[in-house]
């Protein structure tokens, strides 16, 4: 003789809630992994901006810690200035710059 089956009305409904909390289990894993992956993202934008706000920081120290600069000279005479003809050749050597 065999055992006639349950009649138990709840087991497709406990059956359709299991299943169901393991698709929302996985779509909140899901979630969670995609909520990391954009934080990292973030994370080393920040990271990024930083290091490159050290490196300016760096460029303008070196800047103005170095001693100061020789002034660059005109190869023109400033506008109005009275002009009597006279040119001079000027060479770089190794001394710096040799008029001839």
């Amino acid at each position: 003789m065999t055992a006639a089956p349950a009649n138990n009305p709840f087991a497709g409904f406990l059956q359709c809630m299991s299943f169901g909390l393991r698709r929302l289990g996985m779509f909140g894993a899901k979630l969670m992994l995609a909520v990391a992956v954009i934080m990292m993202a973030g994370v080393i934008a920040v990271a990024t901006a930083a290091a490159g706000l050290a490196i300016a920081a760096v460029a303008l120290f070196m800047r103005f810690a170095s001693g100061p600069r020789a002034k660059t000279r005109r190869t023109s005479a400033p506008r109005g200035s009275s002009d009597d003809g006279m040119t001079l050749e000027a060479r770089p050597s190794a001394r710096g710059w040799t008029v001839e």
